[in-house]
């Protein structure tokens, strides 16, 4: 089992993070992906792939935060279903899905830092990211970026090297495809859908 960090740890780790954050950020300003719109085209269109994804995991100590991760998959698919990206076009998944605050109306989920599952605002995105990144694959898309989470978790895409994390905004999941592809996300009461 792994061990909490200690405050000194914490510190450190969002020190470098926004140090990350403010790299990332200047670099895209330029050349970073754009925001893409929802459309009805291509919705007739040939289904490529299609990841399907449990929201309730059988072995959860905290069923609250678990809720929490289904509130902010709620919330994220919001900004990815029925999108279109124009061939050549970059998607970016923070560029699409933007930053998770409170504020923004995400809550408290479940979130895999540093080996550990930690409670954390906007927590449990990377199963959106993992699906995403599944389907990807599935249909040929190119994979521009893609990381892997730093602990398996068990019953996850993790365990099939089919995971991407996401971490505002310096670890990021980005797709592009030669010709103009439609992304649709949805939950019902027990899946994530990412088609």
């Amino acid at each position: 089992r792994a061990e909490l960090p200690t405050r000194w740890q914490a510190l450190l780790f969002e020190t470098k993070a926004w140090a990350f954050r403010l790299q990332r950020l200047g670099r895209d300003v330029l050349h970073g992906p754009r925001r893409h719109q929802v459309s009805d085209a291509l919705a007739e269109a040939p289904v490529l792939a299609e990841s399907v994804a449990p929201l309730w995991p059988y072995e959860e100590d905290s069923q609250e935060l678990v809720a929490g991760k289904i509130h902010n998959l709620r919330r994220a698919v919001r900004g990815l279903h029925d999108i279109v990206v124009p061939a050549g076009a970059t998607l970016g998944f923070w560029r699409q899905v933007g930053r998770a605050t409170r504020m923004r109306g995400y809550a408290q989920g479940r979130e895999l830092r540093e080996g550990c599952l930690v409670p954390s605002i906007g927590g449990g995105l990377c199963q959106l990211s993992n699906a995403i990144y599944d389907a990807a694959l599935r249909a040929g898309l190119e994979v521009v970026e893609r990381h892997r989470h730093s602990r398996v978790v068990p019953g996850s895409l993790a365990e099939h090297d089919r995971d991407a994390v996401v971490f505002w905004n310096y670890r990021d999941l980005r797709l592009r495809s030669a010709s103009a592809w439609r992304l649709e996300a949805w939950l019902d009461a027990e899946n994530l859908h990412v088609r």
